[in-house]
């Protein structure tokens, strides 16, 4: 006897919801030495996400496939946790730091 499958968006290629859109995540950082990307989106990680350094202008960039939503996210900046001080929004976390905030339309 065959076993039913109660959430078919367990299955390989089947999207439950919206789908995920491609987000640039930009830092202007020019004395930067290296830069990760972290938030609710991966676990706050501080490791997981590098980002890439453009030449022009020395700006930081990564980019993720995200479902909507709204993120919480920060930069970590040669080991310095920072917010994005270019976010349209930016609120205040348990830290006493602030977090920036990104979403994303379906």
């Amino acid at each position: 006897m065959s076993k039913a499958i109660k959430d078919p968006s367990k299955l390989a290629g089947h999207s439950a919801g919206p789908a995920a859109r491609e987000v640039a995540f930009i830092l202007n950082s020019p004395a930067a030495e290296s830069v990760y990307l972290c938030g609710d989106f991966n676990e706050w990680s501080p490791t997981g996400l590098p980002m890439i350094e453009r030449v022009e202008g020395r700006l930081w960039e990564k980019r993720l496939m995200l479902a909507p939503g709204r993120y919480e996210y920060k930069f970590i900046v040669d080991g310095v946790w920072t917010h994005n001080p270019a976010a349209g929004k930016n609120v205040p976390n348990v830290y006493g730091s602030l977090n920036s905030v990104m979403k994303v339309r379906p």
